[in-house]
């Protein structure tokens, strides 16, 4: 097997490339991480939900999803309250200062995304939708 070759391999690198970057962007320029802006987004998306719905929605496991909401309860981001539905489950929703920070990442998300987009021509950036998509629908 050429490992260079082999898809699993290359998508896997390069979508370690791609989050190293934003999240050195993030950490420099906002102090966050990007486990707390995917958390922060989601929330921002979907407010008050449980962990349990946020690992749904971002692929994290429970453990990391633990320990990037306590920081983000820290960073005073997010608050949290019982589930009315289940006595150990938490239910989680953005602070005021984590609004505000979402409505300045969202447009600097949005501009990271369109340089990345920039090295594609506009048929290729559809084929690249497109072939995600098809993937997407395989896995």
């Amino acid at each position: 097997m050429e490992l260079n070759n082999f898809l699993p391999y290359r998508l896997s690198i390069l979508s370690l490339k791609v989050s190293k970057g934003i999240a050195k962007h993030y950490e420099n320029r906002f102090g966050i991480s990007i486990s707390e802006w995917r958390i922060l987004v989601i929330l921002y998306k979907n407010p008050r939900i449980n962990a349990t719905e946020i690992a749904h929605l971002s692929q994290m496991d429970k453990v990391r999803i633990s320990r990037t909401v306590k920081s983000l309860l820290q960073k005073s981001y997010i608050s949290q309250i019982k589930d009315p539905t289940d006595a150990r489950s938490r239910i989680y929703e953005l602070e005021k200062k984590g609004e505000e920070l979402m409505d300045i990442v969202i447009p600097d998300a949005i501009r990271y995304e369109k340089k990345l987009l920039k090295q594609l021509s506009d048929e290729e950036q559809k084929q690249l939708q497109y072939l995600i998509n098809k993937l997407d629908q395989l896995t």
